[in-house]
């Protein structure tokens, strides 16, 4: 689903190159030269490339440019002919056959294992003649002020696409924003060493940072207060009361758990799971500022957002701006990332200072176990 859906899932990049100030001017033509080209009378199994944000059909951006306020907004779009397997099985035992029937008149017994390779590159050509590609859509937005960018996708295959994609296109590199990129772009280079600090044998930075982040948000809006404050010093309430997912243990032993808050005893033995060294590998959040509530899952592997619902916006009364809706559910979104990145902002404080971190790791060893609640828990 695309940003402009009643939930949208993502995942936030950076640009990490200099950006030249002649390449804004530059970007319509660039959007063209990169665009997707039809295959559709092509034997081709896939194309990829840019259209419009407005759209997806549209490759020379009748429909609008890429503009829209302080943001670049296109997608990517990638079409792909989906045969089924059991065309290719079918078609493929038919030439078999044949290639047998044609072998046996001339006295020869078995078909190569080239030979048969190359019949099945045949019959796939000739099948995509008889397949239409499929087309899917994924948003991009690019804020020129931040070099923050958002992908509508959370498939590793399609980030990586869309990474290769942009940086031929622009000639600029991208990083995800996963926990420990986040980490920096928020603290600097200097906290590189305690970020990677966070590292064990057994987990990555992103995996670690991820899962304690989680685990402790869980913690202080259960036990301490669901009560933050933003960094403009307005207060805003987060509660972990809908979906939480733990998981533990190894291969074949893996174990992955999700629990309903509504569910007092699924919730503590959730918590005791954690005890046992369990890790939150997933969380819903409801965030709530002003009148504006908001819900999204959280991945602790590497913070992709999902499912993410913003509150509704009025469609009736548009002004004769044509991009005033994109601005105001673009508002809403960025409203919602900025208040989880001042949550994440709280918990590096407590997370890349030892002192303060152990003694949150003995609270919350209390609170797994039961035996912290929020009556006896330390004010925050």
């Amino acid at each position: 689903m695309g940003f402009l859906a009643s939930s949208c899932s993502f995942t936030r990049f950076r640009v990490i190159d200099p950006v030249p100030d002649e390449l804004w001017a530059e970007i319509p033509q660039l959007l063209k030269k990169g665009a997707i080209l039809d295959i559709d009378e092509t034997t081709d199994s896939q194309a990829d490339g840019w259209v419009s944000f407005d759209d997806y059909l549209d490759t020379t951006w009748q429909a609008g440019p890429p503009q829209k306020g302080a943001y670049m907004a296109f997608s990517l779009r990638l079409d792909i002919r989906r045969i089924p397997a059991g065309v290719v099985r079918k078609y493929l035992d038919l030439a078999l056959k044949r290639e047998k029937a044609e072998n046996e008149k001339n006295g020869k017994k078995f078909i190569s294992r080239e030979r048969r390779k190359e019949l099945k590159e045949l019959v796939q050509i000739s099948l995509r003649r008889r397949f239409l590609p499929v087309p899917s859509e994924f948003n991009v937005i690019w804020n020129t002020a931040n070099n923050e960018i958002w992908f509508a996708s959370t498939q590793t295959k399609m980030l990586e696409l869309f990474v290769q994609r942009f940086l031929a296109t622009f000639k600029l590199h991208i990083e995800q924003l996963t926990p420990s990129a986040l980490a920096l772009s928020m603290l600097g280079d200097a906290a590189e060493e305690k970020i990677h600090s966070t590292d064990t044998p057994d987990e990555s930075p992103n995996g670690m940072l991820g899962q304690d982040f989680l685990t402790w948000l869980w913690f202080r809006s259960d036990v301490v207060s669901t009560f933050f404050l933003a960094g403009n010093a307005q207060p805003f309430q987060v509660s972990m009361e809908k979906r939480v997912t733990v998981t533990g243990g190894e291969g074949s032993e893996r174990e992955t758990t999700s629990v309903s808050a509504n569910i007092d005893s699924s919730l503590s033995e959730a918590r005791l799971g954690l005890h046992r060294g369990k890790k939150v590998t997933r969380a819903l959040i409801h965030l709530t500022k002003d009148d504006f509530g908001f819900d999204v899952s959280v991945k602790a592997a590497d913070f992709s957002l999902n499912s993410l619902k913003t509150p509704k916006i009025d469609k009736s009364d548009r002004d004769d701006d044509p991009d005033s809706l994109f601005l105001e559910k673009v508002f809403l979104i960025e409203t919602a990332v900025t208040l989880m990145d001042c949550l994440y902002r709280q918990f590096l404080g407590l997370r890349l200072d030892r002192d303060k971190w152990d003694k949150t790791t003995d609270e919350m060893q209390l609170w797994m176990n039961g035996r912290l609640s929020q009556n006896s828990a330390p004010q925050a």
